[in-house]
């Protein structure tokens, strides 16, 4: 099977190669356009012939709790809206091993009485939680999109949905990078 990405082919199996599991955890409020933008592009990525170690979940408000139920290491690539404060759709990632796990919690809480998004305490919570039960992800991969618009609504906005391909192109990426040889 092979996905087509910018950095070329993502193989699922081949000879002399080995896939580290990989959970791909779309989170968002679909009733908030832009905010619901993981979980638009968990439904997306659920259409496509993804290798057999990818697993995708569209977590909607309340998907972390996921991570506790999750067993063995794996990857964990999480896709949010994530309000950072620069141009509408623009498309972050920051990836972390477990043991950097505080490096996300400074990021996330660096401007302090605000969030940058809606789940970003669970996500921590989470994480911490997951640990302590050695249920966490031996990484972590945050695909984070800049939202234009979180009023009441059910798709998100042009600007947002314009950049779904490259949004779906970078996650397509952290599974190519989860396949290493023997």
């Amino acid at each position: 099977m092979e996905i087509k990405t910018t950095a070329g082919l993502v193989t699922g199996s081949q000879k002399n190669h080995r896939s580290r599991r990989v959970l791909i955890l779309g989170l968002g409020n679909i009733l908030l356009k832009d905010e619901g933008i993981g979980a638009h592009i968990a439904t997306e990525l659920q259409k496509h012939n993804l290798p057999e170690n990818v697993e995708v979940i569209d977590g909607g408000t309340s998907g972390l709790d996921i991570l506790l139920s999750q067993e063995g290491s794996y990857k964990l690539v999480v896709v949010d809206a994530l309000k950072a404060g620069k141009e509408p759709g623009t498309i972050y990632k920051a990836g972390f091993k477990s043991r950097d796990k505080g490096e996300l919690t400074k990021i996330f809480s660096r401007k302090r009485n605000s969030k940058i998004s809606l789940h970003q305490v669970g996500l921590i919570e989470a994480l911490a939680a997951a640990e302590k039960l050695n249920r966490a992800p031996s990484e972590v991969i945050i695909v984070g999109v800049e939202p234009a618009d979180v009023d009441c609504g059910l798709e998100p906005s042009q600007l947002v949905k314009q950049r779904s391909a490259e949004i779906i192109n970078t996650v397509l990426e952290e599974i190519e990078d989860a396949v290493y040889e023997d």
